[in-house]
């Protein structure tokens, strides 16, 4: 297994929901979970090489032979608390503004703060270390590139909820020297879960919040951690 920050070589414009992703299928429109158009891939693949360009790199990669098997995305945060962006939601999805913006050249040491914010291992591949390998790989790469701080959300203590958010657990990042500073809200995760506890997203979706979550009020599995390590 090959963990490695994403180049231009082979640029990941979509995640990894329906299986592994390589060269030789990452266009197939049957590896793309929420069929997005062609244009909007376009403008995933667009954006994240202009990233890699102006910063080395967007996302760390595990890789076993040429396909990716886990990742993690990772922005400045000045360019995060613009955009909520995401690869695949399309209610987050890269815009053309986005994807044409002037990216910002981090002036100052203050600026350089890195955000994670997407960490996906496909579910054949977990249990075997790969988010520890991913985040160690993550606070390196910042280091080496003279990144003050890596800040990221985590779950408290429900696995399941955090793979199904592409959120590791609290437990997980504390492991790596991370640190509490907040605890955030988001209006979109309780909407979530409140599709899948509803039956809206199939039966096997709501048959696992039931058995993972129990009959525990949104109220409580809606709480993120913001976290933090200083380089």
């Amino acid at each position: 297994m090959k963990i490695c920050p994403m180049d231009k070589d082979f640029i990941l414009f979509r995640c990894l929901h329906n299986g592994p992703l390589s060269p030789s299928n990452i266009e197939a429109k049957s590896m793309n979970i929420e069929s997005l158009p062609k244009e909007q891939l376009d403008r995933n693949k667009k954006f994240l090489a202009r990233l890699v360009d102006a910063y080395g790199s967007c996302a760390m990669l595990a890789m076993e032979d040429d396909s990716v098997v886990a990742h993690a995305r990772f922005y400045p945060q000045i360019i995060y608390d613009q955009f909520k962006i995401c690869c695949q939601d399309p209610n987050h999805a890269i815009t053309q503004e986005i994807a044409e913006m002037e990216l910002p050249p981090l002036a100052n040491q203050a600026e350089r703060i890195l955000r994670i914010t997407c960490f996906f291992v496909h579910k054949d591949y977990r249990g075997q270390g790969l988010s520890h390998k991913l985040i160690d790989a993550i606070l390196k790469w910042a280091k080496n590139n003279s990144w003050k701080s890596v800040r990221c959300f985590a779950y408290l203590d429900n696995y399941w909820l955090a793979s199904e958010m592409c959120t590791p657990m609290l437990r997980t990042y504390s492991k790596h020297g991370f640190k509490k500073i907040g605890i955030v809200t988001i209006p979109e995760v309780k909407d979530f879960l409140q599709q899948m506890k509803n039956g809206e997203l199939g039966a096997e979706k709501k048959k696992e919040f039931e058995k993972f979550c129990g009959d525990k009020d949104l109220s409580e599995l809606v709480d993120l951690y913001e976290i933090e390590r200083q380089l």
